[in-house]
Formats: structure tokens, C-alpha cells, sequence
């Protein structure tokens, strides 16, 4: 059954243009092109400006609490848009969603954006669960795994994985963008290693300099992002004598540049939902090192072919996998063939969009009593 201007909108309390706001634009890009009429809704002008710019259909409103206050005014932007179906991804976000929807005809879906496998037990998420939830996503199956095993009542919706995707025009090997990545950033013709992410506490700059540190002949630590915690990350930086280099939040359209210009990528979180820059960087074919952890597990796999992975607490491991990349060709250029050829396999921007259209269709079907 096509979509044919069905009408959906996604709730995004996220409060910059990262991680589930780009996958926000994926999605809304995906289901537009699948003749859905799309509105994503937030709080943030750093995430509605990004969006807007790409030529998605965005409304704001004052999404601070999770208030009757609030509610009422994401019943009215619902109303306003005529909306179908509302997708939310995060535990304040699905509240928000229940008392915004209640006694309407919006079908509410669940996608389970969040690195906790222990999903909130409120008495509105369970209500949620009881009378308006018609689906639950996920974005790994080990994820799904534990989060129903452990919120059994999370059962009562439907349920499906649909890993995140990657846009195969956008992210692949660009030896000129390469080229002009390392020439912008005076980053010469030596290898360096790259991180991508905030540089916030769960991301572990802290374990990547560890681990650098102990790498033979160590290459310059680029890290891509922003957060409170670059001075301290200096600070360490300096004091084991590590190379680094701290280029801030960069444009999207430069991020090809960087992956492709790097030797390796170093992911350290250890509680990563997904791993969308992790899948970025093997769309553009760079070898990639990371924690044996959360969705690197299902994005890069764990049997060394796409990318290696390597315990979470141990920085010794990552400095050894780092090395071997960097000292082995032959290694090195199976590894980036593979990761490429996994990214294109099995994370297609297409199937993700696919499986939200079944998940939306689905629950636009489903009747709902409340």
C-alpha cells in the first residue's frame, strides 16, 4: 500500500545537529521521497536550521518539560499539520507523546533511541504502552533483545530492528575531498588517527589518548566534535605527550573529506545506540577501531573483517589493533574494502527508509481505542 501523502511527524527533543537529529533528516528525506508529507517538530534552532536548510518541513515549540503545558501545544502543532502518525525517540519524548495524543487519532510509534537497556518504568510510559503505542524500533537486535527481556510489558506493541542507513552519495572513498580535508587543516602528508563525536564523557576521549599514547610512533589524534570536555582533553593530551588536534563540530559536507583522508577511525563509547559516524566512516572506506560495545557489535561485526573491536577498558588493545593497521597495508586495505562493502550490504539508506514506511503504514492501519 503506498503512502500516498500520508502524513507523519517526529518529535525530536534533541538539542543539536547530531546523531538522532541526521538520522531525523534520513528518515524525513526517505519518507518524503515515498510521497509522505513529513514535519519534524523541536525546540532547538541548531537542529531546526540544519534541517530547514535541507528542505525539510519544521515547526518549533517551547519543548523544555514534558508539562500539560507542553502537551497542549504539540496537540495543536499535530492538529495544525493534520498528523497520522507522530514517531518519537526518547523516554520524555514518548510521554510527551502520549498526553499529546491521547483520545486522538494519532498513531503513536516508539523508536528506541537510547543507549539504556533498561527502558524507563514511569506510570506514563506504561501507559503509553497500554493504550497508544502501535510499534516499538529498534536499532539494533541486541538491543531489542534486552530491553524486552527486561520490560516485558513493552510487548504489548508490535516490534521490528531498523538499523540506521547511510547515504552512499554522500559518504565514500573522496581522494580530492581527502586531499583538501588535510591541505584546510594543515595536517600534511603523515597518517593521523580520527575521532568523531562530542566530547562529552560517554564518548571517552580520555581512554582514546590513553590508547594513542602507546601506540609506536604515534600519528596526531583529530578529533571532530565539541563539548565541554576539549581543555581537560588537552590538558591530558599534553601531559602523555599525544598530538592532537581539535577541529570543533564540522559541516557534514566536510566529513567525507575526513574520513577519507584518515588511517584509522577510534570510536571508544562503550554505550553506543547505533554508531552513525562509526557507519559513515566505512561507507567512505576507512579502517575502523573500536569498543566491543553496544551497536558498534552490529555495525562494524565482531568477526575483524569490517573494522576490529576491542574490549571496552582496555586501551592496550586498542593501541595494538591501531598499530596493526598502521604497520600492515594488506590488513589495512581488507579491512577499508570490507567496511565498504558491509556499509553498502546491509545499511543502504533505502532499507531504512523501506522499514519505516512498513512500521508507519503499519500503524496508521492498526486501530487504535482510547
Amino acid at each position: 500500500m503506498p503512502m500516498n501523502g500520508m502524513r507523519v511527524a517526529f518529535l525530536c527533543s534533541a538539542d543539536s545537529f547530531r546523531g538522532s537529529a541526521v538520522s531525523l533528516l534520513h528518515l524525513a528525506q526517505g519518507l518524503a521521497s515515498r510521497s509522505a508529507a513529513v514535519r519534524i517538530l523541536t525546540g532547538s534552532d541548531e537542529v531546526a536550521g540544519p534541517l530547514r536548510a535541507e528542505g525539510v518541513d519544521v515547526a518549533q515549540l517551547d519543548l523544555s518539560s514534558t508539562s500539560w503545558r507542553t502537551a497542549r501545544a504539540l496537540r495543536a502543532e499535530l492538529a495544525a499539520f493534520d498528523a497520522e502518525v507522530l514517531i518519537v525517540d526518547r523516554p520524555r519524548d514518548l510521554r510527551l507523546g502520549l498526553l499529546a495524543t491521547v483520545g486522538s487519532k494519532v498513531a503513536l510509534v516508539n523508536r528506541y533511541n537510547s543507549h539504556a537497556p533498561r527502558p524507563p518504568r514511569d506510570f506514563l510510559s506504561r501507559l503509553a504502552y497500554r493504550f497508544r503505542v502501535c510499534d516499538t524500533i529498534f536499532l539494533t537486535h541486541e538491543m531489542a533483545r534486552q530491553v524486552l527481556a527486561r520490560a516485558p510489558w513493552m510487548r504489548r506493541a508490535a516490534h521490528r530492528v531498523i538499523p540506521e542507513g547511510v547515504c552512499d552519495h554522500q559518504f565514500r572513498p573522496d581522494a580530492r575531498e581527502a586531499a583538501a580535508f588535510r591541505a584546510r587543516h594543515g595536517l600534511g602528508d603523515e597518517p593521523f588517527l580520527l575521532a568523531v563525536g562530542a566530547l562529552t564523557r560517554e564518548k571517552r576521549g580520555e581512554f582514546l589518548i590513553d590508547a594513542v599514547r602507546s601506540v609506536p610512533d604515534a600519528p596526531t589524534l583529530v578529533f571532530c566534535g565539541e563539548g565541554p570536555l576539549q581543555e581537560s582533553l588537552a590538558a591530558q593530551a599534553e601531559l602523555l605527550g599525544v598530538k592532537v588536534c581539535f577541529l570543533g563540530l564540522l559541516p557534514r559536507a566536510k566529513l567525507r573529506g575526513a574520513y577519507s583522508a584518515a588511517a584509522v577511525l577510534v570510536h571508544a563509547c562503550a554505550v553506543e545506540t547505533f554508531g552513525l559516524s562509526v557507519l559513515e566512516a566505512m561507507a567512505c572506506g576507512c579502517a575502523v577501531v573500536g569498543a566491543r560495545a553496544g551497536g558498534l557489535l552490529e555495525v562494524v561485526g565482531s568477526d575483524g573483517t569490517a573494522g576490529l573491536l576491542v574490549d571496552a577498558d582496555d586501551p592496550g588493545g586498542m593501541a595494538l589493533a591501531v598499530n596493526s593497521l598502521l604497520v600492515d597495508a594488506e590488513l589495512a586495505g581488507r579491512v577499508r574494502t570490507a567496511a565498504r562493502q558491509r556499509a553498502q550490504s546491509r545499511f543502504a539508506l533505502s532499507r531504512m527508509s523501506e522499514g519505516y514506511e512498513r512500521a508507519v503504514l503499519g500503524a496508521w492501519m492498526l486501530p487504535l481505542y482510547s
